[in-house]
């Protein structure tokens, strides 16, 4: 291994000890420290040989975190992997058990205190909003809803 690849290679861990990358933005972001072709795709190759770099893995990890976390839907899913240089075959694979209804449940438990007082069109509104704006769709979108106004007794007319 030459010189440059090995510092590219110190310089791919550093980048890794902070969060996982894929391979298209580890590579990229190589290229933008100045190291060649061929010292990226020797340091690509390595990491994915000691298992170190994996897309997959880090497909799963991040759709998970798009659930729990951030509570997007599953084109917010999509697009926040794609986003994360993760290849489309790999994030419709990553995607395939996502869980959208339990994320939009989640995301409207973290707003209930802003609702207290709100009337209910408008609690309605705002809901639906920030959902849309997740990536959520239309259905999970108002099926959520209805639970969480069933849930909190509230009537529509308020």
């Amino acid at each position: 291994m030459s010189e440059e690849a090995g510092k590219a290679l110190k310089y791919a861990f550093k980048l890794l000890g902070y969060r996982g990358r894929s391979e298209k933005e580890l590579s990229s972001r190589l290229r933008q420290k100045g190291f060649g072709a061929s010292d990226v795709a020797a340091t690509i190759d390595r990491l994915k040989q000691g298992g170190f770099l994996d897309d997959r893995a880090l497909a799963i990890s991040l759709a998970r975190r798009a659930e729990q976390v951030k509570c997007l839907g599953r084109v917010g899913a999509r697009m926040y992997l794609r986003g994360m240089g993760i290849p489309k075959d790999i994030v419709e694979e990553a995607l395939e058990d996502y869980d959208e209804a339990s994320s939009a449940g989640r995301l409207i438990e973290r707003r209930r205190r802003r609702a207290e007082g709100v009337a209910a069109p408008v609690v309605r509104r705002r809901l639906s909003d920030q959902l849309r704006r997740r990536g959520h769709s239309a259905s999970t979108t108002r099926n959520a809803l209805e639970a969480f106004m069933k849930g909190k007794g509230t009537d529509e007319e308020r």
